[in-house]
């Protein structure tokens, strides 16, 4: 069976508690993915290189996401292996794996889960264990280990001398960059039952925004943890605890003082950022990170549907229903088109103007588990099975 679902999965308006399953258990089960979108593909995606990073993340749930800076691309496999390749063609700089650290001798591996955060010269890597490395980003060598109250599943973030961690507890926990020393911690309030996963938290002018599992979205001052505001993007009603998931999982996202965020079996909605005050409100659900460009929000929901939003009064443009239940990925926007990966390992690149299929790729039998990262030139996507691939993003059409 099929383990990097979420663990619990809207089905329709009922719920499915999947416990490592896939929601696709049985050819009469209560959902059927979606059939492959057919159509006349007008953009050829080009692929610049290819490389394996070893085991990948095998069939579990992970965050596990690349970074990528103007030296290097900088990948993690769940078993702790981590590696930094050239830009240009993929080339190994360094590597290490991080299961053979000590620290991990009565561990069943190192059990990478938290993405890689990318700071001055350093990397920062969370794991199950409930540890976070810091790592020099130009040898690869250990700086300090750090451990917290808790799984460390979603990414790292740093700023002004801070990484900051959400842990699986709910716990917000800021740490010395240098040290790795313990600088504050804020402690949440965690429903019974929640999503596998944290969301990874925003920094923006001097705070941390960050969604909780009881369906908030939350922001508290950088320097010591103070909270500043907190508002509901999703409220828990129904008679079990099952009915009441409300997890806001993923991470918010800040353009010109206004947080945008997204809540499972909630809203999306937009707070001003210094009032804490809600600008709007729409009914959205999902789990999976939004992405915003231009005037658009693009954000796929629990069912697999693909939205564009108006981030400026929340009203929606367009809706794509061809990939339903086909288990996707957040959205990463390639300049003219946007794209979406999937279950099976497809890559979906749409036009972010109509919605509307330009391309398709067949990348990884294993499938796909998290949206590509963009840089000015290139999509870096990590697959499931242990692949990073560079795609060559499509030319501006400044028309």
């Amino acid at each position: 069976m099929i383990k990097w679902v979420k663990n619990i999965t809207v089905i329709a308006s009922s719920a499915l508690i999947l416990s490592g399953c896939s929601i696709f258990s049985s050819e009469e089960d209560v959902v059927k993915m979606a059939e492959l979108p057919e159509f006349q593909a007008t953009y050829k995606p080009v692929i610049a290189w290819s490389t394996s990073i070893g085991s990948g993340v095998d069939k579990y749930y992970s965050q596990l996401q690349p970074a990528v800076d103007e030296k290097a691309v900088y990948v993690a496999a769940r078993d702790g292996e981590v590696k930094a390749l050239s830009v240009k063609k993929g080339n190994k700089l360094w590597s290490i794996d991080l299961g053979d650290h000590k620290s991990n001798t009565a561990n069943r591996s190192a059990r990478l889960s938290g993405g890689i955060g990318l700071g001055i010269d350093t990397l920062y890597i969370g794991t199950e264990n409930a540890q976070v490395f810091a790592l020099d980003a130009e040898k690869g060598d250990i700086k300090w280990l750090s451990n917290v109250s808790g799984e460390v599943i979603a990414q790292p973030v740093y700023d002004n001398g801070f990484v900051i961690i959400h842990t699986s507890r709910g716990e917000l926990t800021a740490l010395d960059s240098k040290t790795g020393e313990e600088v504050w911690t804020l402690a949440n309030a965690q429903p019974k039952l929640t999503l596998r996963g944290s969301a990874t938290p925003s920094i923006s002018q001097g705070g941390v925004i960050y969604g909780r599992a009881d369906g908030y979205v939350s922001a508290a001052l950088l320097e010591s943890g103070r909270p500043l505001w907190q508002i509901p993007v999703a409220r828990p009603y129904g008679a079990t605890e099952l009915d009441r998931l409300a997890d806001a999982d993923m991470k918010p996202i800040v353009v010109n003082g206004t947080v945008y965020a997204l809540a499972y079996n909630g809203n999306l909605v937009a707070i001003d950022l210094l009032k804490g005050e809600l600008l709007w409100t729409k009914k959205y659900a999902g789990y999976n990170d939004i992405s915003v460009s231009g005037r658009d929000i693009f954000l796929t929901d629990y069912r697999g549907y693909v939205f564009a939003i108006n981030r400026n009064d929340g009203e929606q443009r367009w809706v794509n229903k061809e990939l339903a239940y086909r288990n996707v990925t957040g959205v990463t926007v390639a300049n003219d088109f946007i794209v979406v990966g999937d279950a099976e390992g497809y890559l979906h690149w749409i036009d972010r103007e109509s919605g509307q299929f330009v391309a398709q790729q067949d990348l990884d039998s294993d499938g796909l588990y998290i949206e590509p990262i963009a840089t000015s030139t290139h999509l870096y996507l990590q697959t499931r099975s242990g692949d990073l691939i560079a795609i060559e993003k499509p030319i501006l059409n400044v028309e």
